[in-house]
C-alpha cells in the first residue's frame, strides 16, 4: 500500500508543468508595463537625471537616460513594475 502511494506521488509531481526559476523578483517577464513612460521618467529623476536625452521601452520596462546636474550620463533600467533594476552613471567628463 506504501508503495503504491509513493508511485502514485511521483507520478502526479511528474506530470506538473515545470515552473520558471527565478534569480531575482524584478519581474521582467513578458507582459504589459504597468508604468507609464511619464511615471518611468519621474522615477529616473529621483536618481538624479535632470536632462532626460532618451526614453526607451525595453523587456515590458522602460530605459532612461539622461544627464546628471554635473553633466554625467545617467542610465536607469525600470522594470515592467516599476522598480529600478539598474543605475549605470558615466565618469566625470
Amino acid at each position: 500500500m506504501q508503495k503504491n502511494v509513493l508511485l502514485l506521488v511521483a507520478a502526479a509531481l511528474v506530470a506538473l508543468p515545470a515552473t520558471p526559476a527565478r534569480a531575482d523578483d524584478d519581474d521582467d517577464r513578458a507582459g504589459p508595463s504597468r508604468v507609464s513612460e511619464a511615471q518611468a521618467v519621474r522615477i529616473a529623476r529621483g536618481y538624479g537625471i535632470v536632462r532626460v536625452t532618451e526614453v526607451e521601452q525595453d523587456d515590458g520596462g522602460w530605459e532612461v537616460e539622461g544627464r546628471d546636474r554635473r553633466g554625467r550620463e545617467v542610465k536607469v533600467t525600470i522594470n515592467r513594475l516599476g522598480r529600478v533594476t539598474k543605475v549605470e552613471r558615466g565618469d566625470d567628463d
